[in-house]
């Protein structure tokens, strides 16, 4: 028969890996952040590229 699962164990082991988790994001927010800025930057260029390349070609086919 199985031993009943340990919900105080399971806590304090789910505790225990993500506290140096949350460290190491707090410590790293700041360039995290940015990266995050940027790559949002880059898709919403990549965005309109793609609006104005499907414009254009509209346009031609006219």
């Amino acid at each position: 028969m199985r031993q009943p699962i340990d919900t105080d164990y399971v806590s304090k082991a789910f505790i225990g890996m993500t506290s140096p988790i949350l460290g190491l994001v707090t410590s790293y927010q700041e360039q995290i952040e940015w990266h995050l800025r940027a790559g949002s930057l880059l898709v919403g260029l990549a965005v309109g590229i793609l609006s104005l390349v499907s414009m254009v070609r509209k346009m031609r086919r006219k």
